[in-house]
Parts: C-alpha cells; sequence; structure tokens
C-alpha cells in the first residue's frame, strides 16, 4: 500500500496554531496485511488509519497533520526489514508505528539502532526490546510475555489452583515455554505437563489427551486464533476437566464466535477493551477505552479488539511524544531523534486501552500489571474477571 495523505480536515473549524511550522509529521506503518499475521495486521491497520483520520480532522497534533505511508510486511521479516530502510531512507518518514509480530519487531531492532529511526513494535516478545543497549531506537507496545504470565499466575494463585500445564503453539508460545519453569517455581506451583503443537495444526486432541493424564488444576493456553477455538472445541469432546486459561492470543470476538458454546467459562488474559461495556467509569483506562471503541465500532461497524487497540495505542504515545518533544528540531534526523528521546523520557503514566505505560532509558515496554486484566467468557460474551 502507498502513502496516505491525511488531509487537515477541520482547518476551518480549529484555531490556528501559533507557529507558523505546519509542515506534516510522516509516519511509516509496517503491518503484517496478508500471511500468517493478516488477522493481527489487519484491525491494527485499521486502527492507526482512524486514529489519524481523527486527529487531522481536528486540526493534526499542534497544527502538524500526520500522513502515513502503509507497507504490507506480509508477515515476513525479512521483507520489514527492506521495508524499514525503504521509509527511513527513500520515504524519509519522522518513525514507524510497527510491525504486526514479535518475529518481525526482533528483526527490525538491530535496523532500527543503525538506521536511528524510532520504531514503535505492536509484538509482544520481551527480547524486542532486550538488552536495553541494543534498542535504543525501538520501543514496545504490547504487553510482554513476562508480564502475560504473571498476570496468569497471579489468578491461578488467587484460585488456589497448585497443578498447572502449558499447551502452546510453537513460535509464538516459545517465550511462554521458555519462561514457566523458572516462574512456576517462584509461585510454588508444580508443573505438571507442558505440551506444544505446530501453527498449522487443526487439532490438538492428542496434546490435550497427554495435558489430561497428568491431573493439572489449570492449563494456561499460548496459541493464535484460530487455534485457541480448536483447543476449546478438542476439550470439549474429551470432557476436559482442567480450567483452561488462555493468553492474549485468543483476545478477540473472533474466539468467542469460533469457539461457540465450547468457549463458555475459559478465562484469558487479555485487554479490557474487550469487556469494555463492564469497566467501571473510575477505571483510568475506561475514558480512552470508551473512545476507542465509539469510534472504531461507528466507522467499521464491528467490536475492536486488543490487537487494534495496541495499534490505537501506539498512536496515542506517538502524539504524546510528539506534543512534549523539542520543537527546535528541523532536520529530519534531528525529529527522529527528538521523538525518540520524547518517547523515552515522557511517556509517564499514559492510559492507553491495552494498559498504563511508562517507558524509561532502561525499558522500552511495560513493567508491571497495572492496566492489564483477566477476562471470563460467559453467555457469549467477555467479561472482566480480575483487573490489575
Amino acid at each position: 500500500m502507498g502513502t496516505t495523505a491525511c488531509a487537515n480536515a477541520g482547518a476551518g473549524t480549529v484555531d490556528a496554531p501559533d507557529s507558523t511550522n505546519t509542515a506534516p509529521y510522516k509516519v511509516g506503518v509496517l503491518l503484517a496485511l496478508t500471511g500468517a499475521y493478516a488477522s493481527v495486521g489487519t484491525p491494527q491497520r485499521d486502527a492507526i488509519n482512524l486514529y489519524f483520520e481523527d486527529v487531522n480532522a481536528n486540526g493534526g497534533i499542534d497544527g502538524h497533520p500526520v500522513e502515513l505511508t502503509v507497507l504490507d510486511t506480509a508477515s515476513d521479516p525479512a521483507t520489514a526489514i527492506n521495508q524499514l530502510r525503504q521509509l527511513a531512507v527513500q520515504d524519509e518518514v519522522d518513525i514507524v508505528l510497527g510491525p504486526s509480530a514479535s518475529a518481525e519487531g526482533i528483526a527490525l531492532k538491530p535496523f532500527a539502532k543503525s538506521l536511528k529511526i524510532p520504531v514503535v513494535s505492536l509484538g509482544s516478545a520481551e527480547t524486542i526490546i532486550a538488552p536495553a543497549s541494543e534498542a535504543t531506537y525501538i520501543f514496545k507496545m504490547y504487553t510482554g510475555t513476562g508480564l502475560s504470565l504473571e498476570a496468569q499466575l497471579e489468578l491461578v494463585k488467587e484460585r488456589g489452583w497448585k497443578k498447572i500445564a502449558l499447551l502452546y503453539q510453537n513460535g509464538y508460545g516459545q517465550d511462554a515455554a521458555n519462561l514457566i519453569e523458572a516462574a512456576s517455581s517462584d509461585y510454588k506451583f508444580d508443573l505438571v505437563a507442558s505440551e506444544v503443537f505446530e501453527p498449522a495444526a487443526t487439532d490438538v486432541t492428542a496434546q490435550l489427551t497427554k495435558v489430561a493424564a497428568a491431573d493439572p488444576d489449570v492449563v494456561l493456553v499460548w496459541a493464535l486464533n484460530p487455534l485457541n477455538a480448536i483447543i476449546a472445541k478438542n476439550a470439549e469432546s474429551l470432557n476436559f476437566d482442567p480450567a483452561l486459561l488462555f493468553s492474549p492470543g485468543a483476545g478477540s470476538p473472533t474466539f468467542i464466535e469460533n469457539a461457540g458454546i465450547a468457549g463458555e467459562g475459559t478465562l484469558l488474559q487479555g485487554s479490557k477493551v474487550l469487556a469494555a461495556s463492564t469497566m467501571k467509569p473510575d477505571d483510568p483506562q475506561y475514558e480512552v477505552t470508551q473512545d476507542f471503541v465509539t469510534k472504531y465500532t461507528a466507522k467499521y461497524t464491528e467490536v475492536p479488539g486488543q490487537y487494534a487497540g495496541s495499534a490505537w495505542d501506539a498512536s496515542i504515545l506517538f502524539a504524546n511524544a510528539v506534543s512534549a518533544m523539542d520543537q527546535s528540531a528541523t532536520s529530519v534526523q534531528e525529529r527522529r531523534d527528538a521523538i525518540r528521546d520524547s518517547l523515552e523520557s515522557n511517556t509517564k503514566d499514559i492510559a492507553g486501552v491495552n494498559g498504563i505505560f511508562t517507558f524509561t532509558p532502561e525499558v522500552h515496554g511495560s513493567t508491571g500489571l497495572t492496566g492489564l486484566a483477566v477476562l471470563r467468557v460467559e453467555d457469549g460474551k467477555f467479561l472482566i474477571d480480575k483487573a490489575y
């Protein structure tokens, strides 16, 4: 896809800014619009387009309109690398939002540093932003595997479950598999089984049967849709007794649609956006989440999920960073550095849809459970079971 020039549609009704410099901010958008992660990247694109349409209709960011250049990585890290180079060198964008998948974000980390262009990845892997010395120009929106796993285990502890098992998709769930043994030990849980399946799997009955034989109280499931619905249906067919506690990979209305009755009673560590109507008005994320859900639903006639929410949050943090940055920057590189510095130093307790964000020089991503939630499927809807 090419450049989307977001016109300043609200110029006639917005007071003119004090500065005479109203040059546009150029934002590159790298998303998986085809390939394995298209179901993730497409709503992310829609959310980013919607956010900046709204921004530009209201006069831009401090009088500066925003121009988007959207490219499809095809869910391929090598393609994402080449496109980052294009955006940095040929298109001279000020920042890149994306890519969608963790593998793409990890691949971009050294190139963001060498090209000196800020990148706000929408993937979840901790290694996107670690070690800090290699992640000076890359940031991460989505809750890391470690925090999601911690949120799951906090619920396990609260429920009094002692024996846990892990069922995970190769690739997406590998981080959880790497962390689960040490995390279980810290919480004094007994990890009784760990089973893996491939992303192309259409049935996981064999793995579930092995897990059931270990007699866990709860199974932590780390997979992407539509595999989560397959797991729920396979478990139902086996009269599977342990509780199913899914990862954020199940965090979409499509999970409920595809799982049907098999999804009832399941739990997942996910975003409050999936249960926005049950949020309390005094929740610090209430206003931003309701605004997002209202606008997204009106535009696209469907309720947004947390993948779209991560893109909305990335857009919020970019706008915040630009408004707070050193405005003396004139060259492309000066703007990039000013945005990078502002993301690092001015992202403090910013309420988003998927979390509450604070970045530091040491960590360019979320560092605590605040803003996260565990959801429960009840009567074909997500409800907030526990808020952190």
